[in-house]
């Protein structure tokens, strides 16, 4: 942890030794804001209704100058509902009654036409909805679930990144300097699921999780957006580590049998293209494709070792503008191409969303509604709306309601029977 805050602070050094004629400005920013405010979740059912009391504090700051620029980006947050007594785990009070993060915090220096940017950051690649095809740069917190949208899920991280135009191209390079895995939600906290569940300690034994910092952790990438003609066209490829966990066999323990795994977060290489053409009337039609080699996966039945299978994600879009709502349809597969009996991961999964996007009274209230479900849709359905409103400039509201059906072992139905309500109002200054 200390190695953390040393590299954050560093980053934060390096943000203040700008140029001289910077310096000065730093401590009056051209463009912040912040937010103040208070958040509560409630279940819809059954008892201990109240899941979140939660107080949050959130700032950006930015400035530029002849050569370069900085911004950063934070919040802070307090869950009172993990004081006294509670439900929850003494691990999930530990992570969740008070924590801070940078959205994203770096320094750009302009190369000619071209920019170079250093420090936290989060890189978008790919124009799913929601959906992670191309994105895979950045890894996710899972402490509110999986329905908590991926611009406040995704965890910032270290990066050296160029980007230069050439004619209308925009063609981008990457490092990732460090490792950082997706978090899954606390054990026993509110979004603890099956399907983040760790081995069962009954019949396996994890002797060790190996390090990957430094050397061993970095990834890198390449990008390259522009048009072919009429048609928007991006080219993607990475060489990362997978940012959930896969087990490999090792052996049997000696006094009770148990299994012997090994936690590794194994690297691979993907490559990608996304492609997006305006086919009139309003209507966008894209498709995103991503191909992974050397994809590990846990199968518990392997004498040694875990599996290794090449993958695809596809993705097929069609965006409709509508008076003031975009509606989104999105269909997603993700397929293991030399699959084995044991794989904890299936052949095949899809998934299908189906989402309206609107903004009305001059801007003032936003909505989106949003009907997701792998078929057969009762197995595994999410039914969210979640809607914005700023009835003054200094004051917004916010509320989320999250509808979960499916089986204990999907991505929704995990969640079946704990329905939620979200509140919060902010206030902006």
């Amino acid at each position: 942890m200390s190695n953390l805050f040393f590299r954050r602070g560093l980053i934060a050094a390096l943000v203040c030794c700008g140029p001289l004629s910077a310096r000065a400005d730093l401590t009056k920013p051209a463009y912040w804001d912040a937010e103040v405010g208070v958040a509560s979740a409630l279940r819809l059912h059954d008892d201990d209704r109240v899941t979140q009391k939660a107080v949050y504090f959130k700032a950006t700051l930015e400035d530029n100058w002849d050569s370069g620029y900085y911004k950063a980006k934070g919040r802070v947050r307090y869950d009172a509902r993990y004081d006294g007594n509670n439900p929850y785990s003494d691990e999930a009070r530990d992570d969740y009654r008070f924590t801070a993060d940078w959205r994203h915090l770096y320094w750009g220096h302009y190369v000619g036409d071209g920019e170079l940017t250093l420090g936290w950051q989060q890189v978008v690649w790919g124009r799913a909805d929601e959906l992670r095809v191309l994105d895979q740069i950045n890894p996710l917190d899972y402490r509110e679930g999986v329905t908590a949208l991926l611009e406040d899920s995704r965890i910032a991280v270290p990066m050296v990144r160029f980007t230069q135009p050439v004619g209308e191209w925009e063609l981008e390079a990457l490092w990732v300097t460090d490792f950082l895995k997706n978090q899954a939600p606390a054990v026993g906290s509110e979004f603890d699921a099956p399907i983040f569940a760790k081995p069962d300690p009954d019949s396996f034994v994890v002797d060790s999780a190996p390090g990957y910092d430094g050397h061993r952790g970095f990834s890198y990438g390449a990008s390259a957006n522009g048009r072919i003609g009429a048609v928007d066209a991006s080219f993607v490829a990475l060489n990362a580590r997978q940012q959930d966990p896969v087990y490999a066999v090792e052996g049997y323990t000696e006094d009770d049998g148990r299994i012997r795994l090994e936690r590794q977060f194994p690297r691979y290489t993907m490559g990608g293209a996304g492609l997006a053409v305006d086919a009139g009337h309003s209507i966008v039609v894209r498709t995103e494709v991503a191909y992974f080699d050397n994809w590990r996966l846990t199968n518990p039945t392997r004498a040694h070792g875990s599996d290794e299978s090449p993958m695809i994600k596809s993705l097929l879009g069609v965006d409709y503008l509508f008076r003031d709502w975009l509606i989104s349809t999105q269909w997603q597969e993700q397929r293991v191409l030399d699959w084995q009996r044991g794989m904890l991961q299936d052949e095949r999964e899809h998934l299908f969303t189906l989402s309206a996007e609107g903004t009305h009274y001059q801007d003032r209230l936003k909505s989106r509604l949003v009907v997701a479900f792998s078929p057969p849709a009762a197995d595994n359905t999410l039914l969210q709306g979640i809607f914005t409103y700023k009835p003054v400039d200094w004051l917004k509201l916010g509320l989320e309601v999250d509808v979960f059906f499916g089986k204990p072992t999907t991505l929704f139905g995990a969640y079946d029977g704990r329905d939620q309500l979200r509140l919060s109002a902010g206030y902006l200054f």
